[in-house]
């Protein structure tokens, strides 16, 4: 295990660290926008790894890399991130933020190469971000998608970089026959083919001639809906965890779970069922995935082998309990007494041999695989899980 590969942040107390098997190593200060979560940047194959994140306290794009960190401003509160193939060019949109209603449409394109940035207003909500190739001719397109109603739009990039001054309003075409509650954002830039998770299934669509096209959604194949998307490119799949089981957040302890893995070009579904409870992200890497549950019978990590014509569990641990977890009959996500609502969060490393897990709000990471199971203190609590982002594996532009 690369001591400089596994990126740890507490995005509460606003300090990062990098991590192996022995402890952690104070990386730089940020509050991590853990919605918008940690961006894969390409590499040249003569350089590290590199990636980014949006610092929602300061208004800046920080950027780690062999240079060591760079920051950018960008408009905040950072909801997602995505970049172009060369990784040059990082798109940031905005969310809510502390606040409980859509307030903001500003969108950032910054330039790693130059360090500038521009900016311009779309439409408020909890846009998504993508940039795929229009089928046409290659070209590079922003693509936002948007919510409550449901929309695609797709914006050229070389539009977007020309934008002037004052952060004027910007408009591209659009797609509108897509479900309104669209969470969780896919692209595959060898196809073309992206997709948005929603409550009808994966809602895969393209860009030709500058125009967003829907070309069929996939239903989930169990019941329930996925929020979140990775996407796998050695095998062409968007993997997600899909959520069944009550509709109440305050019933999450009913909820069931699978971890299911879509083909973006045939539409080929597969599932495994999963322990039952809060699912909240989960992990890609070397052909495997990790999911962590909780529940108030146990948490766990589960850990699955994709690689066959079905996905098969590999092993699944016992996680040590969070002195604050999140309560049966509550929202999930709500504070328990003056503490933050604790969850925990998962990274795999390239290779899929060993999942790092945090115990939120204990200030713990561990670190298991088949025959090893290893407890790191961080400093900091780890409030609400904090963020984990293994780099050296496969490119994924779109922010985790």
């Amino acid at each position: 295990m690369n001591p400089e590969q596994l990126f740890v942040a507490d995005h509460r107390a606003g300090r990062t660290y990098t991590a192996d098997g022995t402890g952690v190593r104070p990386l730089s200060s940020g509050h991590l926008a853990e919605h918008a979560g940690v961006l894969a940047l390409p590499s040249d194959g003569a350089t590290d790894a590199q990636w980014a994140f949006a610092d929602d306290r300061s208004g800046a794009l920080v950027v780690h890399g062999p240079g060591g960190g760079r920051r950018i401003p960008v408009a905040i509160p950072a909801e997602h991130l995505a970049c172009d193939p060369s990784g040059r060019y990082v798109v940031v949109t905005t969310g809510l933020g502390a606040h409980e209603a859509p307030w903001s449409d500003v969108v950032t394109v910054a330039d790693l190469q130059s360090g500038d940035a521009v900016r311009f207003r779309s439409r408020t909500g909890e846009p998504g971000a993508l940039v795929v190739p229009d089928r046409e001719d290659g070209a590079p397109t922003v693509v936002l998608r948007h919510r409550e109603p449901g929309a695609v739009e797709a914006l050229p990039l070389a539009r977007c970089l020309g934008t002037g001054a004052h952060v004027p309003r910007v408009t591209g075409a659009v797609a509108e026959d897509i479900a309104d509650d669209g969470h969780g954002d896919v692209v595959d830039q060898r196809t073309g083919t992206a997709a948005t998770a929603t409550g009808r299934g994966l809602e895969r669509f393209t860009v030709e001639g500058g125009v967003p096209r829907m070309v069929g959604t996939v239903p989930w194949p169990v019941p329930g809906r996925a929020f979140y998307l990775r996407f796998d490119p050695a095998t062409g799949r968007a993997v997600g965890v899909v959520r069944g089981g009550p509709a109440s957040p305050a019933r999450w302890t009913e909820w069931t779970n699978h971890l299911v893995d879509v083909d973006l070009a045939t539409g080929d579904a597969r599932a495994l069922e999963l322990p039952p409870g809060l699912a909240f992200r989960f992990a890609l890497g070397g052909g495997r995935a990790a999911v962590a549950t909780i529940h108030p019978d146990g948490d766990a990590l589960t850990v699955i082998d994709r690689v066959g014509p079905e996905p098969e569990p590999l092993f699944r641990r016992a996680l040590p309990a969070m002195s604050h977890p999140p309560e049966p009959g509550h929202l999930p996500w709500d504070p328990v007494g003056d503490a933050p609502a604790q969850r925990r969060a998962v990274a795999l490393d390239p290779s899929g041999t060993t999942a790092a897990v945090t115990r939120g709000g204990d200030g713990e990471l561990h670190l298991i695989g088949e025959d090893r199971f290893d407890t790191v203190a961080v400093p900091g609590p780890l409030d609400e899980g904090g963020h984990l982002y293994w780099h050296g594996g496969a490119f994924d532009p779109v922010g985790r």
